[in-house]
């Protein structure tokens, strides 16, 4: 009887099994029409009909997975792609589907763990070496995956472009631009026609952009012609020697040598360091002075030197600096000694020097626009030379100790070409002598706007302006009377692109000083021509 009731249930079940593939198979044949049709929205309807008839089947499987990969529905594509690689028979075809799916939807660990099963069963290994690479590369092993895209161009040749250009993304995320540039065009050269080749030239574009961002070293120089008409910004007066007001032509001369730590551009921590240099060359020009002896414009031909470090750390949206610099100023003084023939010049000549530190935070307020708040020490220190000797009483003493702060604003336009900026300043300058002990408000403006819409060149405008309003603390001794200096200064000019690396410049500056002591009310325009080579 036992024997009968099992032979029964055995029939029947095989008979139901039959029925249900029978049923099934028609609703299967009809979504692979559709779907080599692309009617993938049908051929989805017809597959998930005949899986649930025969839920079993990783045929059946495989392709209403394949289906929901296809129309990127990745979620429900990986139970039916993973009952496609477990289910007997195994359809091997799905593994790599699999593990792609995977790969879309982040699940990293998984993904592994079938890119392990198909290295060792040999399932498609060009691809799953891809593939692996990928995954490695989402991780930021990004070496490892360049390991892995190489052995999957040696296994097929036809994968070489898409491994060279996803070899070229694993240097880019890796730092290594040089070798990344390479392989973008090595894309290129493969077949120039694909869409991948012109995907790897606007990558290689901005790779080589990003290269110019972050060279470690930079260069620049300038030189211009610059016509002063009152050279050392004096006023009139009984004190004040013939030089006040006396014009005079000047050669003007720039360097600048920076040096940015490499990981500066990977890490939120940066270093830089930079050293510039001004020279002032006036050409000979004789004055009298008050005593009635003569003298000579060149005397005040002038050099700085500036040294500075720049530490920083960059938040999300904020960043801290902390420049640390050291100023050292020569005045020439004598005809005899012209600084660009004697290296001897800068010992016997020195005329200020300065340490300061100025910590500085900055905050992204939108995207083109950056907020500023800074504060400032500086120690500034003054010597005797020919043409300022020791101060005359203790009172004349400059030597000072300052502090600053200061708000400021940049708004950025044109795709970072252009800015607008705003800028408010407080000084407080503590003197050794009584006469030099001030406070200071000033306001300023920038404006750079490129032309390149209204003229058909590489144009730009440069505008800036401030006020600054200083009062001193003490009564002066000399004119018994506290001192009140308002500084208006302007100026504007054009910046031409000759090339990507060297600037023309044309310049107007005007400066004000509206002084109640006489000796220090002056006007003073400035007009200069000349070019900066950057590298």
């Amino acid at each position: 009887m036992k024997r009968l009731i099992a032979s029964s249930l055995f029939v029947l079940c095989f008979t139901l099994s039959i029925t249900c593939l029978a049923r099934s198979e028609p609703l299967f044949e009809k979504g692979m029409n559709e779907f080599k049709k692309e009617n993938y929205e049908e051929a989805l309807e017809h597959f998930l009909r005949a899986r649930k008839l025969e839920p079993k089947s990783s045929r059946v499987a495989f392709y209403t997975g394949l289906t929901y990969k296809i129309m990127e529905n990745y979620k429900d594509a990986i139970p039916c792609l993973r009952d496609a690689v477990t289910f007997t028979p195994r359809v091997k075809e799905a593994l790599v589907e699999l593990i792609d799916a995977l790969y879309q939807t982040g699940n990293l660990k998984e993904a592994r763990e079938w890119t392990e099963v198909g290295e060792k069963e040999g399932i498609q290994p060009a691809r799953i070496q891809f593939l692996k690479g990928m995954i490695l590369i989402k991780e930021g092993k990004y070496m490892e995956a360049v390991t892995a895209f190489e052995k999957a161009k040696e296994m097929d040749k036809t994968m070489s472009q898409a491994a060279e250009f996803q070899i070229a993304n694993a240097y880019t995320r890796e730092g290594k631009l040089k070798e990344a540039q390479k392989r973008f065009q090595s894309t290129i050269s493969l077949d120039p026609n694909t869409d991948l080749a012109t995907y790897a030239r606007d990558y290689d574009k901005m790779v080589a952009e990003k290269i110019a961002r972050e060279r470690s070293w930079r260069f620049s120089m300038g030189m211009n012609y610059k016509f002063d008409t009152n050279v050392v910004a004096k006023g009139s007066g009984p004190q004040v020697d013939a030089i006040s007001g006396v014009q005079d032509s000047a050669l003007n001369m720039s360097a600048r040598v920076g040096y940015t730590a490499p990981f500066s551009f990977k890490k939120p921590y940066n270093l830089s360091f930079q050293y510039s240099l001004f020279a002032e060359k006036y050409f000979p020009k004789q004055y009298i002075r008050a005593d009635g002896t003569k003298g000579d414009i060149s005397e005040y031909n002038s050099m700085t030197n500036v040294i500075s470090a720049i530490p920083g750390y960059n938040f999300q949206r904020w960043s801290l600096t902390l420049p640390i610099s050291y100023t050292y100023n020569d005045l020439q003084g004598d005809k005899n000694n012209d600084f660009l023939g004697e290296f001897t010049w800068l010992n016997t000549s020195r005329y200020m020097d300065q340490i300061g530190l100025n910590p500085t935070a900055r905050y992204m307020v939108s995207q083109n626009s950056v907020g500023e708040v800074s504060f400032g020490f500086a120690k500034k220190s003054y010597f005797a030379t020919a043409l300022h000797p020791e101060p005359i009483s203790s009172d004349e003493d400059r030597d000072s100790k300052t502090m600053s702060g200061s708000l400021g604003w940049t708004y950025f336009f044109q795709e970072g070409k252009g800015l607008l900026g705003l800028r408010f300043t407080h000084t407080e300058e503590d003197a050794e002598g009584r006469n030099w002990t001030n406070d200071a408000n000033g306001l300023s403006l920038s404006l750079l706007y490129p032309l390149k819409d209204m003229v058909k060149m590489p144009l730009s405008f440069q505008f800036s302006g401030d006020a600054t309003y200083t009062g001193y603390k003490y009564a002066n001794v000399v004119f018994d009377t506290k001192r009140q200096d308002d500084i208006y200064n302007t100026t504007a000019g054009f910046i031409y692109g000759l090339t990507e690396d060297v600037d023309i410049l044309a310049q107007y500056s005007y400066i004000r000083d509206k002084c109640n002591i006489s000796i220090y009310d002056y006007k003073r325009e400035i007009f200069s021509l000349g070019f900066e080579y950057r590298y």
